[in-house]
């Protein structure tokens, strides 16, 4: 019984220890190089002090806890996820190693992943590169930190810079400077840090290479509306970098300190001339870049011993931000206690200049003083002025100031409903208006230059003629059936005569000859030739008549002699246009608009729960009804609902920003609920852009600025209509006067609607309670990117969720927020 005892002991020994475990496993992702180290019946004591793998690099992801029961069995395992960094493609070799638990010390198995594939982290580039690879010892030199990473790939920094500088003395890294490239087709980014530095002593130094932290977009996870990008953060690194520092060349000069860079030197005395006893000030100022950390001082300076010398400390002043450039000046105040005149001597400083590689010595000139002997005291013979009797001054009277009109609470309601008509959903509609009535004068103009066109075709003439011509040969057939055309010279007034004439006349102008006889040989071809000759014969010969086929071959060759129609590029001949070309989109309608109730007995009589609901049932019906959304807020601030009533009063604001009566709640309601929207404070303020905006709402501006389009349209129109003569002269520049009108008049519309930014877009909803931002439209997944929202945030809203809206700001961030803390300015 006792051996029984002592084996089940052991066997739970055995599975205990069995039980507690850490190996490498997948982490299921179907990406071999996402790992995970699992702590199977026990936890990590401390970091986890990972193999060291040539060229590999494990990025530490989170770490998440897991308990699970199974047939009554519990077991609890800690997960810490990894992913590896890796520059081949290839499986990873994991080697056994050990590792620290709260169980004791155990030992991780050996892993072997899949082939891994090398991440966007593979592609990025960065580079520790000096100004120069040789300088002086001293010298100040300039280094750059750059990143070169794809476009698509970047999300941001997930670290600050490190790298210990050491034995460089170096400022603080400026903050980067972005450039885009393309290479390959593909857009990237180059990320440039840059800093100054100093190395003391000669010799090969080895820079330290740097490391720090990006966040990588590597692809999207989740499905449709719940999709995010996946960041992973990966560590880069750059190369150590050699720089040879050259010694100082020797001798120096003895007014050398060790100051290296450079400087100057500058001496000033005031006064020059003083009294005995009276303080003069010396100063000596140095300035420059160089090595400032090692410059401990001024150089000295001597003086007479007829001199008092008080020195104060020495007075440092670095640029922010800048270790290398600074001003060191000193003031030295010397009192006289003789009289004279007195040099104070030359100052002497020496430095080494490393842009020359010589040393440089500056030397401040001498100055003389001249000290005077002391004034003798003056006395005052008057009567002191306390001996001279005053009379009493009368006591002046003054009234208090007068007391201030009260401020504190809410005004009265407006009486009645204003609804305004709503912005356009988007730019789009917005420019298509106001570019159709140019399409308008883009299709009279083009019409004009076509009849144009057509009225100074050079070939109209000829078409014409050859008209006739065929309208002739037809006539001639008619009077001779049997085409036997002989007409004697004595009969050149009968009717065949003249059509023969009028053939010859016609044939002329087809062929553009301005001749009153044209002789035969100046017809383009034999056949035309033949045809004028054989009509000259039968026309003045006597008896003579006409061959046979005659008429078949006059019509025969008309039939095959073209004449050029009015071409189409003729429209666009300087002489047919006007110099200038307008586009023309379609144009879109303006929102109808809707009535509105006055429930302001209910305000009246203290009621102010149901004159909101009363309002709010108006704003429901008529979301643009700005006097109801003015009342609404007025009905919120009673009940000291600041935040809500302070986005009501924004959105009567917005839509009808003249109302003095909204101006002031809008101000006051600010000041209670303790913030102003970024989008609407510049609107507030007195100024000559926020004044403009003021006149009108933004979809105002934008009726303006369609109208203004027309009114340049049309004043186009009478323009062209004047060019081609078809309206009176006058009205030129009465046109003129309505398209400068309509331009000033339209800018004018377009910087007014551009001043409200965010808040002229129908889709605009402010945010009247601080809250959270959510990446999802849940507040259950805890392992969700969330960030705090201020209230007054304003942003568009894009897509709505079983009681979430997803809000757009203006600095590109999106995120998910409860529709119950948003106000709409327009719906």
């Amino acid at each position: 019984m006792q051996f029984v005892r002592h084996l089940i002991l052991l066997s739970l020994l055995t599975a205990t220890a069995l039980a507690q475990s850490v190996s490498w496993t997948d982490a299921g992702t179907g990406d071999p190089a996402d790992l995970q180290l699992v702590f199977e019946e026990c936890s990590p004591d401390g970091t986890p002090q990972l193999p060291a793998l040539n060229g590999i690099a494990f990025n530490f992801r989170g770490q998440s806890e897991q308990t699970s029961i199974i047939n009554f069995s519990m077991s609890r395992s800690v997960i810490l996820s990894y992913r590896l960094q890796t520059g081949n493609v290839g499986s990873v070799q994991i080697p056994a190693f050990k590792v620290r638990t709260n169980k004791g010390e155990l030992t991780v198995p050996a892993y072997a992943t899949g082939t891994v594939q090398p991440g966007p982290e593979a592609d990025v580039q960065a580079r520790l590169r000096p100004g120069r690879n040789t300088v002086w010892a001293g010298e100040v030199f300039s280094l750059s930190y750059t990143i070169d990473v794809a476009r698509r790939n970047f999300s941001n920094f997930g670290g600050g810079i490190e790298w210990d500088s050491t034995p460089l003395l170096a400022e603080d890294w400026a903050k980067p400077e972005v450039a885009e490239t393309t290479r390959g087709g593909e857009s990237r980014l180059n990320l440039a840090f840059r800093t100054r530095g100093y190395l003391k002593s000669p010799g090969t130094v080895q820079l330290k290479p740097i490391s720090q932290l990006l966040n990588l977009n590597t692809g999207t996870t989740g499905f449709r509306l719940f999709q995010q990008q996946r960041i992973d953060q990966v560590s880069i690194h750059t190369d150590p970098v050699d720089i040879k520092v050259r010694p100082l060349p020797l001798p120096a000069p003895k007014a050398f300190d060790g100051a290296v860079g450079q400087f100057k030197l500058n001496s000033k005395v005031v006064p020059a001339t003083a009294a005995v006893g009276e303080p003069i000030t010396w100063t000596l100022e140095l300035s420059g870049t160089g090595n400032w950390p090692d410059i401990a001082g001024l150089p000295s300076r001597s003086v007479s011993q007829d001199f008092q010398v008080i020195s104060p400390q020495a007075k440092r002043r670095v640029e922010e931000g800048k270790l290398f450039d600074a001003t060191l000046a000193e003031d030295v105040v010397l009192v006289p206690t003789k009289p004279g005149t007195y040099t104070l001597g030359a100052v002497e400083m020496s430095y080494f200049d490393p842009a020359t590689g010589t040393y440089q010595t500056m030397r401040t000139p001498a100055t003389s003083v001249t000290v005077t002997a002391a004034a003798a005291p003056k006395f005052n013979v008057m009567p002191p002025a306390a001996s001279v009797a005053q009379p009493d001054a009368a006591p002046k009277a003054s009234a208090p100031e007068p007391p201030a009109d009260p401020t504190g609470i809410p005004r009265d309601p407006i009486v009645g409903s204003h609804v305004v008509a709503s912005p356009f959903s988007s730019l789009s509609p917005l420019v298509a208006l106001v570019l159709a009535p140019f399409g308008v004068v883009l299709v009279v103009w083009l019409a004009l230059a076509y009849a144009l066109a057509r009225k100074n075709d050079p070939a109209r003439s000829r078409r014409l003629a050859r008209q006739q011509l065929a309208a002739t040969l037809a006539a001639l057939r008619s009077a001779t059936p049997n085409s036997d055309i002989q007409t004697p010279s004595s009969q050149l007034q009968s009717p065949i005569s003249d059509l023969l004439i009028r053939w010859q006349h016609q044939t002329a102008q087809l062929w553009s000859l301005h001749h009153a006889a044209p002789p035969p040989h100046v017809l383009p071809n034999d056949k035309w030739k033949s045809l004028w000759m054989e009509s000259d014969h039968v026309l003045y010969g006597a008896g003579v008549a006409l061959p046979p086929d005659w008429l078949a071959r006059a019509e025969s060759v008309l039939t095959s002699t073209k004449v050029p129609g009015t071409a189409w590029w003729r429209t666009l001949q300087t002489k047919n246009l006007l110099p200038f070309l307008v586009l023309t989109l379609l144009f879109s309608m303006l929102p109808a608009l809707h009535g509105a109730t006055d429930p302001a007995t209910d305000y009246a009589a203290g009621s102010y729960a149901e004159a909101e609901k009363g309002w709010y049932a108006q704003v429901e019906q008529a979301p643009t009804d700005w006097i109801a959304r003015h009342n609404l807020s007025l009905a919120l601030a009673q009940q000291e609902r600041w935040g809500e009533a302070a986005a009501q009063a924004t959105a009567a604001f917005v839509q009808h920003p003249r109302s003095a009566e909204a101006r002031w709640n809008l101000a006051y309601l600010y000041n209670k609920a303790g913030f102003t929207p970024t989008e609407v404070a510049p609107l507030l303020k007195s100024a000559p852009v926020a004044d403009l905006a003021r006149l009108a709402s933004p979809a105002i501006w934008e009726c303006v600025l369609v109208i203004s389009a027309v009114v340049v349209a049309v004043a186009l129109i009478g323009l062209l209509l004047v060019s081609y003569g078809l309206g009176p002269r006058w009205s030129k520049w009465l046109a003129l006067v309505a398209i400068v009108a309509g331009v000033l008049v339209g800018s004018s519309a377009v910087t007014g609607r551009h001043a409200f930014g965010i808040a002229a877009q129908p889709q605009t909803a402010l945010v009247w309670s601080a809250g959270t931002l959510y990446s999802i439209p849940t507040e259950a997944d805890s392992a969700q990117q969330t960030t705090s929202l201020a209230a007054g945030s304003m942003g568009t809203v894009d897509q709505t969720f079983l009681g979430w809206a997803r809000l757009n700001f203006p600095n590109g961030q999106t995120g998910w927020v409860r529709q119950d803390t948003l106000v709409y300015l327009w719906k």
